[in-house]
C-alpha cells in the first residue's frame, strides 16, 4: 500500500466560486481546483467506473481493472486471480451498492453479480439466472420493500427478497443502463425508454407522466433528496418531483453518464467528451462547465457526492479526482491547468484592477492580468522582472529589478518614466521594491539606493539617502517597505531599522530594535515589512527576526510573544485580515496570528499553498476581503475567515490492520477495519497496528495520541498516520485505545479496540490446573510413600531404639556400679585419709606436748642445783630425736589436707594471696572442725594465742564482726 499526501499533488488551479458571486459569463467556465489518485497513488487502473463509501467511511473505487478500498492515506486493491480463494471473478466493476442491512458489498461486474463480506473481505458470485452465462450487471438497488433489484445488460431485471434465490421480470431483456428505486417503483434505464415496475407487484406499469420518456435513450438515473434526475444519452437532463412532474433543467450534446447533487443543491453531471457540467439551483438551473485540464473535454464516467462535502470524480483515463468545496486555498502558476497558466511561476507583487482583474507581477515573465471569475490569463507586460506595482488613476506603475520604475497605460503599453532627482540621476537602474501613495499625491519608492518621493506630475523626484552624519536622514539606503498608515502617515522599512517620514521638516526619524543606533548593517535589524492593525497598532516583519510591534508613545519596537512558535522568523509580508487577525507569509508556508488571544495557525505546502517560500511583499487583500499571496511557485487566493474554521469537525480515528511479524523477511497483514475486535495466536505476539484518521482532504493536519491498555498507562504521540510495534506481550485482553485531532485543536472521542492474544497451552487455566493436580497428586503420592516409609522406619528404629537401650541400660548399670565401687573406694581412700589426718594431727599434738615437757625439763634443770647426769641428758636428746620429724608432719598433714578437701589451699590462696604460712595453717584446722583448744595444742601455743590468731586471720579474710569465719571457711 503505498503512502499518499493530500493536496499534495501540485495542481495549479484556481477556485473562482470561492471569490466572486455567481455572474453570466460568455463562455461560462468555473474554473476548479482538484486533488487526483491515479495509478502513481497506488489506484489500479485509471478508468474508474463507480464509487461509494461503506458504512465506516471508507472509500470504494471500481476500475476497468480491479476494485480498490481507500482510507485518505492508501489504497487496497482487489483484482480477479486463480491463486485468491474467495476472490472476484471478474475485474471490470460495473457498479457498486451497499448492503443496507448486512454488512456487505455488493459488485456488479461485467460478467456477474459478487458480493463481499466486508468483515473478511471473501468474494463470493451470486448467480442470478445461470451459471456458465456472462451476467454484465449494470444496477444494483433495493426496493421500498427491502428487496434488491439488479439490472443484467441484455438479460433482463431480476429481484429477490432473500438474496439468494431470484427471480427474473418477464420481458425485460433490454440494454439496460441504469436502475433505480424512486418511492414505490423500480425504473430501469435502457436504450429505448424508460421500463417502470411496481415494488409491491412486481409488474411493468403505465404511468402517462412517464409516456414522455419511451423514445429517448435513458443512460443515467439518481434519486436524491426525493427527487428523481433522468440523464439521456442526447445529453438532455430531466428532473421529476414527489408528484411525477417533469421538468427539463439542461439541454447538452453530450451523454450524461452520471449525476449527483452537492451540498447547495447544485447538479453536477458527468458527461461523455465534456467533462462535467454544473447546474447552479441559485440560478435557475443555469450551467456551468468546470474549467481544469483533469476533466475539462474529457469523459467522466462516475460522480459521487460524500461526506465533507466531497465529490468524487470518476474519469476515463485519469484516474479518481476529488473536488473539496470546503478547500480554503486554491494556487494559480505556471502549469497549463487550463490551458494557460501564469508566465512565470515566481510572484511578486499584485495591484486589483477591478471587482474581477488582478495584475500579476512575476520575476521574469512580466506581467500578468487574471480575470479571478473565469480564469481567463492575459501577459499584459512579456519578459520583465517586475517586483512591484500600483495603481494611480489610470496608470500602472511597475516596479522593476534594475530596470527602475516603468509606467504601463491602457493600451498596455510600457514607458520608462522620463525624471531626474537632485542628483540629476534618473530611475533606470533602480530596483523598486514597493511603491506607495500618500495623502498629497506623492508617490514613494523603495529602492536599493535610498527611499524616492516622485512627482508624477512635475517628472520629478526627490531621493533620500542615509547621512551618518545627521541623525534625521533615512537610516539605511537598502529599502523594501513603504507603508502609508490611516493617520497618512509614511512609514519606510530599511535594512537597517524603522523610518517615519515627517512632512514639516522633511526629515525622519528613525527607530532601531536596539537602543543605539546601529551604524553597520545588520540583518536582524532589516525590516521588509510593515501593517497597521484595526487597533491601530503597527506590526514590523523582520528578515529574520521574525515579528515586531511598535509603542507609538515611545517609538520602541518590542518583539512580539510568537516568534519563538513561528515556523520561521523571516516576514515577507503582513495583511491584516477583517476580523483583526494579521496573515505573515514566510520561508516556511503562511502563519495565521491572532494578536486577541495570541493563537497562531501555520499553513503549509500540503495544506494547499504554492509551496514553502513566498516573495517580498508579494500579498495584497482584494475588495471583498479575500486575500492574495505570491512565492516562488505561483500564488494562492483564499478567504481568511473561511480558512481559519475550514478545519471544525475531528476525524473519526480507525484501527484499519495489524501486522504480524513472522520473522526478519516476512509479515502478515491482517485486515481489522471492519471488526469490533481481534484475536491472535500465541505465535501472533509481536505485531503493527496501524492506524489512521479517516479523512480524505487534510490527512497531513492530523496527529495521534495512543497507548495499550493493560500494557502501558501513560498516552504517546505521534504527528503522523503511523504504526506501533508490540513485541513479546503476554497472552490476554489489551485495548488499543487511540485519538486523533487536527493540529492544536481538542482532541476527539477515543477509540478502543479490543486485542485478545491467545495463550499457548501451557499458559492456558485448564493447563495450569492439569499441572497443579498432577503435581498434588504426586506429593500426595509422594507423601503417602513417605508416611509408610516412616512408618516402616519407625518400627526398624524403635527395634534398634528398644536394643540400643538396653545397651545403653546394660552399660549404664556396668557404670554405675564401676562409679559406685569407685564411690566405694574413694569413699574408703578418703576414710583412710581422714584416719591418716586425725592420726597426724594427733601426732603434732603429741608432738607439741612432748616439746612443751623438754622444754619444762630443761627449765626444771635450769633450775636445779643438782649436777646433770647423763642419763637425765640422754633421756632429754631422745625426747628431741622424737620431735625433729615436727615440720615433715606438718608437710603430711597439708598433702593429706589437699586429697582430703581439694582445691582448697588454691582458691584460697587466690581470693587471699597476702595470707601467710600460719594462717594457712590455721585455715586447715578450723577446715578439719578443730576447736580452740585443739588448735592451741597442735601449734602448741596457749589458747590466748588462737583466739589472736583468729581475730587476724578474720582480719586478713575481710570478715565483719557478724561474719561467722568456720562457715566462711566452709564454704570456700
Amino acid at each position: 500500500m503505498q503512502q499518499l499526501t493530500l493536496l499534495k499533488n501540485g495542481f495549479a488551479v484556481l477556485l473562482c466560486t470561492l471569490l466572486t458571486a455567481p455572474s453570466v459569463l460568455s463562455n461560462n467556465l468555473t474554473p476548479v481546483k482538484l486533488s487526483g489518485f491515479t495509478t502513481k497513488q497506488g489506484l489500479s487502473q485509471n478508468n474508474v467506473n463507480a464509487i461509494i463509501y461503506d458504512k465506516n467511511g471508507f472509500l470504494w473505487i471500481g476500475t476497468d481493472d480491479g476494485l480498490n478500498v481507500f482510507d485518505g492515506n492508501s489504497f487496497r486493491t482487489f483484482v480477479a486471480s486463480d491463486m485468491i480463494d474467495y476472490g472476484l471473478n471478474f475485474n471490470t466493476i460495473r457498479c457498486l451498492a451497499v448492503d443496507p442491512e448486512d454488512n456487505n458489498l455488493w459488485i456488479g461486474t461485467n460478467g456477474a453479480l459478487e458480493r463481499m463480506n466486508l468483515k473478511d473481505k471473501r468474494v463470493q458470485r451470486v448467480v442470478l439466472e445461470n451459471k456458465e452465462e456472462v451476467e454484465d450487471v449494470k444496477g444494483i438497488t433495493w426496493s421500498s420493500e427491502n428487496e434488491q433489484w439488479v439490472g443484467v445488460n441484455n438479460l433482463g431485471v431480476f429481484y429477490s427478497d432473500d438474496q439468494e434465490t431470484y427471480y427474473k421480470i418477464p420481458n425485460s431483456k433490454v440494454s439496460i443502463n441504469a436502475l433505480v428505486s424512486f418511492q414505490e417503483y423500480i425504473l430501469v434505464g435502457h436504450d429505448n425508454g424508460l421500463f417502470i415496475y411496481s415494488a409491491k407487484t412486481h409488474d411493468k406499469l403505465f404511468i402517462p407522466n412517464f409516456k414522455f420518456f419511451s423514445e429517448k435513450s435513458i443512460f443515467s438515473l439518481k434519486v436524491t433528496k426525493n427527487q428523481l434526475y433522468i440523464g439521456t444519452t442526447l445529453g438532455d437532463l430531466f428532473k421529476v418531483d414527489q408528484d411525477l412532474k417533469i421538468k427539463k433543467l439542461y439541454s447538452g450534446s453530450n451523454k450524461i453518464k452520471s449525476i449527483t447533487e452537492d451540498n447547495n443543491g447544485n447538479i453536477w453531471l458527468g458527461t461523455e467528451g465534456n467533462g462535467i457540467i454544473r447546474l447552479k439551483k441559485e440560478e435557475d438551473y443555469k450551467p456551468y462547465t468546470l474549467l481544469h485540464h483533469k476533466c475539462t473535454n474529457r469523459t467522466i464516467n462516475h460522480l459521487y457526492y460524500g461526506a465533507n462535502h466531497n465529490i468524487w470524480i470518476g474519469t476515463f483515463g485519469n484516474g479518481l479526482q476529488l473536488y473539496n468545496e470546503n478547500d480554503p486555498f486554491f494556487t494559480l502558476s505556471e502549469d497549463k491547468t487550463y490551458g494557460k497558466g501564469l508566465s512565470h511561476n515566481s510572484v511578486t507583487s499584485f495591484e486589483q484592477l477591478n471587482q474581477n482583474e488582478i495584475l500579476i507581477g512575476t520575476d521574469g515573465g512580466g506581467v500578468d492580468k487574471l480575470n479571478i471569475q473565469n480564469g481567463n490569463i492575459e501577459n499584459v507586460v512579456p519578459k520583465q522582472y517586475v517586483i512591484s506595482l500600483k495603481k494611480i488613476d489610470d496608470l500602472i506603475l511597475v516596479g522593476t529589478y534594475q530596470s527602475g520604475l516603468r509606467i504601463l497605460d491602457k493600451k498596455n503599453i510600457l514607458s520608462p518614466l522620463d525624471a531626474i532627482d537632485q542628483y540629476h540621476n534618473d530611475l533606470s537602474t533602480d530596483n523598486v521594491w514597493d511603491i506607495e501613495e500618500d495623502y498629497f499625491g506623492n508617490i514613494w519608492l523603495a529602492t536599493t539606493n535610498g527611499v524616492v518621493k516622485l512627482n508624477l506630475k512635475k517628472k520629478s523626484f526627490v531621493r533620500y539617502k542615509n547621512n551618518p552624519d545627521d541623525s534625521h536622514s533615512i537610516s539605511n539606503n537598502d529599502t523594501r517597505k513603504i507603508y502609508r498608515d490611516i493617520k497618512g502617515d509614511i512609514w519606510i522599512g530599511t535594512f537597517n531599522g524603522l523610518n517615519r517620514y515627517d512632512k514639516e521638516s522633511d526629515t525622519f526619524k528613525q527607530i532601531h530594535f536596539k537602543s543605539k543606533k546601529n551604524q553597520n548593517i545588520n540583518i536582524n535589524n532589516a525590516i521588509i515589512s510593515i501593517a497597521e492593525d484595526d487597533k491601530l497598532n503597527l506590526w514590523i516583519g523582520t528578515f529574520g527576526s521574525g515579528l515586531w510591534k511598535l509603542d507609538r508613545q515611545t517609538d520602541s519596537l518590542y518583539a512580539s510573544g510568537i516568534n519563538n512558535r513561528l515556523p520561521n522568523k523571516v516576514i515577507y509580508s503582513i495583511e491584516n485580515d477583517s476580523h483583526g487577525a494579521l496573515w505573515l507569509s514566510t520561508n516556511q508556508g503562511i502563519t495565521s496570528y491572532n494578536p486577541k488571544d495570541e493563537s497562531i495557525r501555520k499553513f503549509t505546502e500540503e495544506d494547499g499553498l504554492q509551496g514553502k517560500q513566498f516573495n517580498v511583499g508579494a500579498s495584497l487583500m482584494l475588495k471583498n476581503n479575500f486575500l492574495i499571496f505570491g512565492g516562488t511557485e505561483g500564488l494562492n487566493i483564499f478567504n481568511p475567515t473561511k480558512t481559519i474554521t475550514f478545519l471544525q469537525n475531528i476525524p473519526e480515528v480507525k484501527v484499519n490492520s495489524i501486522t504480524v511479524v513472522r520473522n526478519q523477511l516476512t509479515n502478515k497483514d491482517v485486515d481489522i477495519s471492519q471488526l469490533n475486535q481481534v484475536s491472535l495466536s500465541p505465535e501472533q505476539r509481536t505485531f503493527y497496528i496501524n492506524y489512521f484518521g479517516l479523512e480524505y482532504n487534510y490527512q497531513h493536519n492530523i496527529e495521534y495520541e495512543y497507548r495499550l491498555r493493560n500494557f502501558e498507562s501513560n498516552w504517546n504521540q505521534s504527528l503522523s498516520n503511523s504504526s506501533m510495534l508490540y513485541s513479546n506481550l503476554p497472552n490476554g485482553t489489551y485495548f488499543f485505545e487511540i485519538r486523533c485531532r487536527y493540529k492544536n485543536q481538542k482532541w476527539g472521542n477515543t477509540l478502543s479496540f479490543p486485542i485478545i492474544l491467545k495463550a499457548y497451552y501451557w499458559e492456558t487455566p485448564l493447563f495450569k490446573f492439569a499441572i497443579i493436580l498432577t503435581l498434588i497428586l504426586i506429593g500426595l503420592g509422594i507423601y503417602f510413600l513417605y508416611v509408610r516409609n516412616l512408618k516402616h522406619q519407625k518400627v526398624a528404629l524403635n527395634k534398634i531404639v528398644k536394643e540400643r537401650t538396653q545397651e545403653l541400660l546394660n552399660k549404664e548399670i556396668d557404670i554405675i556400679e564401676v562409679e559406685n565401687q569407685k564411690a566405694q573406694l574413694i569413699k574408703e581412700t578418703l576414710k583412710l585419709r581422714e584416719k591418716e589426718l586425725t592420726t597426724h594431727v594427733l601426732r603434732l599434738a603429741h608432738m607439741n606436748t612432748l616439746v612443751d615437757q623438754i622444754d619444762k625439763k630443761l627449765e626444771d634443770l635450769q633450775q636445779s642445783n643438782d649436777p646433770i647426769s647423763k642419763n637425765k641428758i640422754s633421756s632429754i636428746r631422745r625426747e628431741i630425736k622424737q620431735a625433729e620429724n615436727i615440720e615433715n608432719d606438718w608437710k603430711t598433714l597439708n598433702t593429706l589436707f589437699s586429697e582430703v578437701h581439694q582445691n582448697f589451699a588454691q582458691k584460697l590462696k587466690e581470693n587471699h594471696p597476702d595470707l601467710t604460712e600460719g594462717n594457712l595453717r590455721l585455715c586447715n584446722l578450723i577446715k578439719l572442725n578443730m576447736s580452740s583448744k585443739d588448735i592451741a595444742a597442735i601449734l602448741g601455743i596457749s589458747l590466748n594465742s588462737v583466739k589472736v590468731a583468729r581475730k587476724r586471720l578474720r582480719k586478713r579474710l575481710g570478715l565483719e564482726i557478724d561474719d561467722s569465719l568456720e562457715e566462711y571457711l566452709k564454704n570456700i
